[in-house]
């Protein structure tokens, strides 16, 4: 049997196995960013706010003439923020802002790892293993499709600067952030083929 057919029969009878699989990476993904949001940045948050994020995009839709401005657009909206205010103050400390395009990103980021994971079987070899890890690192790297905010940092300056990085090291690692997600959906790809392959012995046993 051949690796995409091994890899097909056996996505589609663990199809509820991944599907956890993929709710739990999304999740443990969204803990990680408030981690290192709460302890890097300092202090827990204390506001919440939900966005009209369905009347916007009707809003965009409808004033925006070119589908192509107004799905870019539409990716920028917020649907979701969390984050500190200062006590005295009022002011942002930091914030998270869960928009179209990140939730995207999650999603299907989220997708390709709990495929991985739900269809089981043997990492065939220790690449697979490193490129799955190596993706998901990453991945929380480039969430620069989120709007994490600090101090007027972007995403990837906010988590570089949590680990201890200089100012000046975060601008020239700043023109590394368009390449980072695709590296990890790169990753994540070879990972579930080197597992594809690993499958195919397994089922042809199976069938004989």
């Amino acid at each position: 049997m051949s690796a995409l057919r091994a890899f097909s029969t056996r996505a589609r009878t663990k199809r509820w196995t991944v599907a956890a699989a993929t709710l739990a990476v999304f999740v443990v993904y969204q803990a990680l960013i408030l981690g290192i949001l709460v302890g890097g940045l300092g202090g827990a948050p204390n506001y919440v706010r939900l966005y009209p994020a369905w009347e916007n995009a009707r809003r965009i839709v409808r004033l925006t003439p070119s589908m192509t401005d107004a799905a870019v657009l539409i990716g920028r909206e917020p649907i979701f923020e969390y984050g500190r205010r200062h006590p005295v103050f009022g002011v942002a400390v930091w914030s998270f802002e869960l928009t179209w395009s990140s939730l995207l990103f999650f999603l299907s980021f989220s997708a390709l790892v709990g495929l991985y994971l739900g269809i089981g079987g043997l990492a065939a070899r220790w690449g697979a293993v490193g490129s799955l890890s190596g993706a998901g690192v990453v991945g929380l790297l480039g969430a620069s499709v989120s709007s994490l905010t600090h101090c007027g940092l972007g995403s990837f300056g906010v988590l570089l600067a949590v680990s201890g990085v200089s100012t000046t090291t975060l601008q020239w690692f700043g023109n590394l952030e368009p390449v980072l997600i695709p590296a990890g959906y790169a990753l994540i790809v070879l990972a579930i083929v080197a597992r594809a392959r690993g499958l195919a012995p397994a089922w042809s046993v199976a069938a004989t």
